[in-house]
């Protein structure tokens, strides 16, 4: 990946390497507030400053209506982000909605899965056939269509529940839009 613009949140760390690896791979990385205690090659940390071993030597980030992953969204364009497994159940889910509070195409890593808001313009992703992959709508999501997959959605409206989840990859590539709402697009890596 050239030029990528990585967060490390201070979650869980699994023995995978991912993180790790990310860390090597980008270049230029926002670590989470206590994540900049885990790792030295960080270009900038963002957060309250509530969880770093050495708070005074960083500015932190004083408005307190987002959380640290919202706030770095909002002030960096974003590709990846790595870290926000495991922890505070509430952490973990505003991961998800920190894509859409800051309009961010990120896409979140996780071990052997990644997460996507679909953007107002749609999303087109090439994924391996067979892969595993949902539609996660945060309230009302009008007009989604989903082709590519085993189960299509045609111009459907979905809401919050288990619709549009535990869908598989029939065709190279997954095509989805929507007018309207907040839909995330989950699937599985390291697919067959």
């Amino acid at each position: 990946m050239a030029d990528m613009v990585l967060v490390v949140a201070n979650g869980e760390w699994s023995d995978s390497g991912l993180v790790e690896t990310m860390i090597e791979t980008s270049t230029f990385k926002i670590a989470l507030d206590g994540a900049a205690d885990r790792f030295d090659t960080w270009d900038v940390v963002v957060g309250d400053m509530d969880s770093i071993s050495n708070p005074e030597h960083h500015e932190p980030a004083t408005n307190q209506n987002y959380s640290d992953l919202a706030k770095a969204l909002k002030m960096y364009d974003v590709d990846a982000i790595v870290g926000v497994a495991g922890g505070r159940l509430d952490h973990q889910i505003a991961a998800y909605t920190s894509l859409f509070e800051s309009n961010s195409d990120a896409i979140l890593y996780f071990d052997g899965w990644r997460a996507c808001r679909v953007h107002p313009d749609g999303l087109q992703i090439d994924l391996a056939i067979g892969t595993i992959c949902s539609l996660m709508p945060f309230g009302n999501v009008n007009n989604v269509t989903c082709n590519g997959v085993e189960f299509i959605l045609e111009n459907e409206d979905i809401s919050t529940g288990t619709r549009g989840v535990g869908n598989r990859v029939t065709e190279e590539v997954v095509n989805i839009s929507h007018e309207g709402g907040d839909l995330l697009f989950i699937w599985e890596a390291n697919a067959p």
